[in-house]
């Protein structure tokens, strides 16, 4: 069984699309012993040393769609492989093999006021056809499965659910080590209110602003931490004004051996999205012990509402008191983080590439 791997979002540091990929691709090389497995990036990583895997790095001509269409179009028509692993939302358009396509969210589908016109207008079509030539297509979440279900009436048997996992370095951080974190970063002696991920217009940014600045009424001594780079598309830098406070501490990234030690070093984690496939952010958190504040949309109400403080509407007044009560109520609190450990398990990515594998044994019957 020769098996393709889509591996454009794959790197060093692999976040988002690229993290699920590495964390599924790796233990799929002792689940399927008897595959061999083509991996196609756009950089040399060599992190896949195995004797039935190799790497191969295709040049990128320019953006996704060219990559796609045609160093890995030709590729694949060169080595023909029996199955195809489309990682990132789409199929090529020629596209003879039979293929799992991985579907993270369909954002510029139900919501095309967050995006350009021209770009929906073309990633819908882009879409729908991948759905529709795919063998199975596999979602993290069951929100994102009825929304493919409602918008492109697709067969409900043919979307498989898996969830995504969280790596075992997001543990607690020593209290010494979080200490010295925060005394690095300047925030000795504060309380901290964090947020991580792009600053976009679905994740409420400026009503998580207004919250914790109407907190330090009662906690002078509070600080918002935001990590995320500013993707709202603001012309006028309206998302730098608002962040521009000295209680506000803003930088766009943190080094990957970083994140445990910023989570850690939180009082309380807030993600006001109104959109996740998944949400990896608030399971960092919460794998770390932070309690974390979201608003109660999409996938985060699905996966996290018992173990998290729920926001019902993103409104200055509500993510104040919601906030209130993560930063003093101890013991709900202790109750919430005890309930994630409890469901930790459900979240790993040995049980996620161990369904995967078992649909791409099954893929021949289709």
């Amino acid at each position: 069984m020769k098996i393709a791997v889509d591996g454009y979002e794959l790197g060093r540091e692999a976040r988002g699309v690229g993290r699920v990929i590495d964390n599924i691709l790796i233990p799929l090389f002792d689940l399927l012993p008897g595959a061999e497995f083509l991996i196609y990036t756009k950089e040399s990583i060599g992190k896949y040393s195995h004797p039935r895997a190799s790497e191969q790095v295709l040049p990128s001509p320019g953006g996704y769609l060219r990559w796609q269409n045609g160093p890995l179009r030709r590729a694949l028509k060169k080595a023909k492989p029996d199955y195809f692993v489309a990682t990132n939302y789409i199929l090529p358009l020629i596209a003879p093999w039979k293929s799992v396509l991985i579907e993270h969210d369909i954002s510029a589908v139900s919501h095309p006021e967050w995006y350009p016109r021209r770009y929906t207008f073309t990633r819908r079509f882009l879409i729908k056809r991948s759905l529709e030539k795919a063998a199975f297509v596999v979602v993290p979440s069951e929100f994102i499965k009825s929304e493919i279900v409602v918008f492109f009436d697709l067969t409900p048997e043919k979307i498989k659910v898996l969830g995504w996992g969280i790596e075992e370095k997001f543990r607690r951080a020593p209290e010494e080590s979080a200490l010295a974190w925060k005394e690095k970063k300047g925030l000795k002696g504060k309380k901290v209110v964090g947020y991580l991920g792009f600053l976009n217009k679905r994740r409420h940014i400026p009503s998580l602003v207004q919250a914790v600045g109407s907190l330090r009424k009662d906690f002078p001594e509070i600080i918002l931490y935001i990590v995320g780079k500013d993707l709202s598309g603001s012309r006028s830098g309206e998302m730098a004004q608002a962040l521009n406070q000295d209680w506000i501490k803003w930088e766009a990234t943190l080094a990957e051996e970083e994140l445990p030690l910023y989570y850690s070093s939180l009082d309380a984690f807030a993600f006001l999205s109104e959109y996740e496939g998944f949400g990896f952010p608030p399971l960092e958190a919460l794998a770390c012990g932070t309690p974390a504040v979201l608003l109660r949309r999409s996938s985060l109400q699905e996966i996290y509402s018992d173990v998290a403080f729920m926001v019902e509407k993103p409104d200055t007044e509500e993510v104040t008191e919601v906030l209130r009560t993560a930063l003093t109520d101890k013991t709900e609190c202790r109750h919430l983080l005890e309930m994630f450990e409890k469901k930790r398990s459900q979240f790993s990515w040995l049980r996620t590439a161990r369904e995967f594998s078992l649909i791409l044994r099954d893929i021949n019957s289709t």
